[in-house]
């Protein structure tokens, strides 16, 4: 008696998880996380900057790429005084590869961007 009990159980929660994986696999995957400034122009042309940037702009574009496009960062509005912020917060995320010299780099790299592009505009 006890044996078949355990097998009514067993086959109820097999019957459940099927109907739980089906209704699961039913709901709609959303789209990832696009952004306008994914749109834009994915370079810079940095040949008018030192030598220095532009030796930056090549770490740049090389760790920032390993989660995005580069164009996120080049097209975002961000002041140069935000860029720390953000940057540290990338530096978190799992895989992204930054270590403080890195990041400090890259920081450098998009406040004299953000600082150059600021007074180039009209």
């Amino acid at each position: 008696m006890q044996q078949a009990i355990v097998w009514i159980v067993v086959i109820i929660i097999l019957i459940l998880v099927g109907f739980g994986m089906y209704y699961a696999l039913r709901v709609p995957r959303t789209a990832s996380s696009t952004y306008p400034a994914d749109d834009g122009p994915n370079f810079i042309d940095v040949s008018e900057y030192p030598e220095e940037m532009q030796t930056l702009y090549a770490v740049f574009t090389r760790r920032c790429s390993r989660c995005h496009t580069i164009a996120r960062p080049i097209n975002s509005n961000f002041k140069a005084e935000e860029w720390r912020k953000y940057v540290h917060k990338m530096m978190r995320k799992p895989g992204s590869g930054l270590n403080p010299k890195t990041a400090e780099q890259i920081i450098k790299f998009l406040t004299y961007d953000a600082q150059h592009r600021e007074k180039s505009t009209p």
